[in-house]
Parts: C-alpha cells; structure tokens; sequence
C-alpha cells in the first residue's frame, strides 16, 4: 500500500479549514454517565486544550473525536457534515490521528517500522525509498533523535511517545489528538514539543491537546475546554484563564493546590533501608542512601539519570554485582522480586498498564491477586473475607466507582492508579518504592494520592519515592537525594533549598546549598 502524501509542516493550501463540531454527545460506560451532553467546536489553525479531573470526560471526549469509543447519543460532525459512522480508522481516513496516553505500539518492533506499519511502501517484499526519505524528513523537522532501528521495546516511553507522534504525522493527520504526551517528558523535550505544536498550528493543523498539566496548557493552548463530572463547565480563550480559576473549575471549589502538612520535627522509627556503594548491570552506580521507618524520600534527577534503576535494584527486578543492601539492618540482595515482597517491600511501577494492573480482571481482583495467602484457608478463598478488605480499600482510597466487579480497563487513570496503590497496602508493607505515583493523572487525583502517601508515611511506612515533577518530591519529602549518571551526587532538605537550585546542580551550573 502507497502511503498519502509526504506531511510537510504545511497542508491547508486552500485556505479552507478543518472544523469538528459535537453536538449533545453523551457517552456510558455501563450504565455510568462519563460524558453529559457535550457542546463544542474545535478548528484548524489552533491549539486546543482539554482538562478537568480524572473522571472529568476528557480523554474519553478525546476518543470519541478519534473514533476509538462510540457516543451513546449525540452527533459529530466534520467540516458540517454529519458523521453517520466513525471508527478509528475512518477518523484517520479522514485526516484524525489519536496519540494515547497507554500507547499503542508493537514492542518488539523498530521505530521505523512502527512508524509505517500498515503504511509500508513495498515491492515485492522489498521497502522502497520513499518510507525512508519521508522518515528522514520527519526527523529533519521535528529533530526527536530516534534511532528507527532501535526495538520500540527498549525504548522508554518519553521516546515511545515520540514514536507515536512521528507515526501521526507520517500518516498525514491534519487533527491530532493529544492525551497526556508530556507526562513522561523531560523539559527540554516538552519544549521541543511545545515547538512542534505551535509550528503545526501555524500550518493549518488543529491540535486538540489533553493535559493536566495546567502550565503547559495555559503556555501552548489558543483555547481550553474545562470539564468537570462529564460536562462541559466552560470554554474560553486561553488568555482569559488563570491557573487558579482553571482549577476552580475543575474542582468546583476555590480550594489551592496544596501538599498535605507535616508534623514539625516528627520522629522517624528505625532505619529501614541503606544502600552503600551499590553498583547494578543497568545503570546504578555507586549509589549511598538511607531511609527510616515513617521517612519520605524523594530521588531527584533529570529523565535517565538512574532512579528508576535504584527502585529496580532494591526490589529485585536487576541484579547487584557490587557494594551492600542492608534491609532492617541486615544485609540482603534479593534475586526476585517474590522475595522482596515477602520482606514487606512493594513497588508501584510508572507504567500502571503494563507492570501493574491486570485489565481482563476486575477491581476486587485487581486489589487482592497479591495477597491471596491472607484471604484463603487450605487454598480456598474467604470470599467474604475478600469482599470486606477490598471494601474497606475502596473506601480509604475513594476509588470510583465504588463497585468491587468494575471493569478498571473503564475507570480513570487516577482511579486505576488508587487500585494499584489498594493492592499494594493491602498487605501492609513496610517499604514503598513509588515510581512517578502521578503520572498522567489530574490535580484533583494527586491531592487524593498525596494525602495517601502522607497518611502511610505517618503510619510508620517508609517511602521512596521517584517523579518527574520536582516539585512533586519537593513537597512530599523529609529528605531527597540528587541523582546523576546512576550516582547519588548530594544529599538535601527539601524545605530547605529552591528547586532553581536542584536543577542548577543537576545541569551542573550550581551547587545546592542547605540552609
């Protein structure tokens, strides 16, 4: 099959524009209202922001535009025709391309060969040129860096969201749809992004753009699109909104965004952890630091510096080939990840869908898979014992839907992220490794986590934690450390130091200074 036209940053030559109109559109995820009579425009030339809380409406709004959901009533219409039948790829047909959050590609395949699959210019088996000249071309004017015989599976994901967004355009999408493509970003790559955007903007594309990241939004967006509980609150000019009056919106309160309070000067229990000199085949190298019983502590670095891997060796998944893990004051090396969860130690992954949640079970069995041993007798399962912990669990944590058989491939990603943290304090663990807890989910979810993980910490748990959002382990930690190159490089008090100076260290142009 030939593939469309090469996209250059350039394609409304008539002067005519792309134009989505949605009128009333309501959608239903068994019998629960998502989406609640919807009224909007968007139009070619801009850039097009949707925000709200997880559960507002936004990425499903998003999906439906995309042809990957169905309304349940309600019309869309393209360029003032009604659509009468849509999917994903009549919309793309059509010039609509969908980058999703949970991406959507073939890992053991390259870039380049995801990039065109399904696209690929062919004879007789044989690739011609022109994929790889328009490959070529792609990467000359976004400047992503993507090596296109890299699998995609070792990529990781901030670069597999490049791959996606390369994948739309070399589809020739004239609307793209963004679901939280920043949250994995470093920001010299948001940036570039940003760039991207703002210069397919300009060219006549219509970029509708899904974030909680209110300070992207408020930078890039021409126009935003609150939503709160599947309606539509507002849509206004971007330069008429504030962040405050944005958020007031979504939460319909005037409540700040805020980090739970600490207790001054409170206790710590015993030490709970401490690495010395650790030294790991991925990356970790020549990592010290120590954690007590009760303790937050942040690991800060910039997207590849070696945190995640610092989780990964403590938990068992990557092997320690020098210096010493000592475990309450005894020194271990765990070979699988089995026997670090024995020990009481537990481990939340950034990628919720792929390491963390298993989507053909529902809510119940999500929360309890790990702990069976604890609800069972003889390998029988105690269902009633079962239904009251979940129960107890999806009240603490405020899951919703409240049901223990929801189907969690439904819910929203700050829901499905309180079942994976439901299923981890299920067993009561002594040590928490969480890897960015927030990601891809809004501020109204956060302060639910936030409070969460403070709430644990203050029950003596002990907490280690990895985000993207510096600010994120700035408000949460009692300590933090600077990770560089797979080495702690400093050790700091988080309220007693900017985050100015953090990245001044980490960028090496500073030194971070305790107060």
């Amino acid at each position: 099959m030939k593939i469309n036209k090469e996209p250059e940053l350039k394609y409304n030559n008539s002067g005519s524009k792309t134009k989505i109109k949605v009128q009333n559109l309501t959608k239903s995820f068994s019998g629960i209202t998502v989406l609640n009579k919807i009224n909007l425009e968007f139009i070619s030339g801009e850039i097009h922001g949707l925000v709200g809380q997880n559960g507002a409406g936004k990425s499903t709004l998003g999906k439906i535009i995309g042809g990957h959901y169905q309304s349940s009533s309600g019309e869309i219409f393209l360029n003032d025709n009604l659509i009468q039948k849509w999917s994903s790829k009549i919309a793309l047909d059509n010039g609509i391309a969908m980058i999703h959050q949970e991406l959507a590609l073939v890992p053991g395949m390259t870039v380049y060969d995801n990039i065109f699959l399904g696209i690929e210019e062919n004879k007789f088996g044989i690739l011609g040129k022109k994929n790889i000249n328009l490959f070529n071309k792609l990467e000359k004017n976004i400047g992503f860096n993507l090596d296109p015989n890299q699998k995609v599976s070792n990529l990781r994901i901030a670069d597999q969201q490049k791959v996606e967004i390369v994948r739309a355009l070399a589809r020739n999408a004239k609307v793209i749809i963004m679901d939280e493509p920043t949250s994995s970003l470093t920001n010299d790559e948001v940036i570039k992004l940003h760039d991207l955007m703002n210069r397919l903007k300009n060219a006549g594309y219509l970029i509708i753009y899904v974030s909680h990241f209110l300070d992207a939004i408020i930078e890039v967006c021409d126009k935003v699109s609150i939503l709160r509980d599947g309606s539509l609150i507002r849509s206004s000019k971007i330069q008429d909104e504030t962040k405050t009056s944005i958020v007031e919106a979504m939460l319909g309160t005037k409540e700040e965004i805020a980090f739970p309070s600490k207790i001054k000067d409170r206790p710590f229990g015993k030490k709970i952890l401490e690495l010395t000199n650790l030294e790991t085949k991925n990356g970790v190298n020549d990592v010290n630091l120590k954690i007590y019983a009760g303790e937050i502590v942040g690991l800060l670095g910039l997207v590849g510096s070696g945190r995640t891997e610092i989780l990964r060796s403590i938990f068992g998944i990557d092997t320690i080939k020098k210096g010493s893990l000592k475990y309450e004051s005894k020194k271990v090396n765990f070979k699988k990840v089995e026997d670090a969860i024995k020990k009481g130690i537990v481990m939340i992954p950034e990628d919720r869908r792929k390491l963390g949640l298993v989507f053909t079970q529902n809510t119940k069995s999500n929360i309890s898979i790990t702990n069976l041993e604890i609800i069972s007798k003889n390998q029988v399962i105690n269902n009633q014992k079962e239904n009251e912990l979940v129960k107890e669990l999806i009240s603490l944590l405020d899951i919703k839907p409240t049901s223990l058989d929801g189907n969690i491939a439904f819910y929203s990603g700050g829901n499905q992220q309180k079942v994976l943290f439901a299923k981890w304090i299920f067993n009561s663990p002594k040590l928490i490794l969480l890897d960015e807890p927030t990601r891809g989910i809004d501020v109204g979810a956060k302060r639910k986590i936030y409070e969460l993980i403070n709430n644990l910490s203050s029950k003596g748990v002990a907490i280690l934690l990895v985000s993207s959002e510096l600010e994120e382990v700035m408000g949460l930690a009692d300590r933090a450390y600077l990770i560089k190159n797979g080495k702690t490089i400093n050790e700091i008090i988080p309220k007693n130091v900017t985050i100015d100076n953090v990245l001044f260290e980490l960028f090496d142009a500073k030194k971070v200074i305790n107060e």
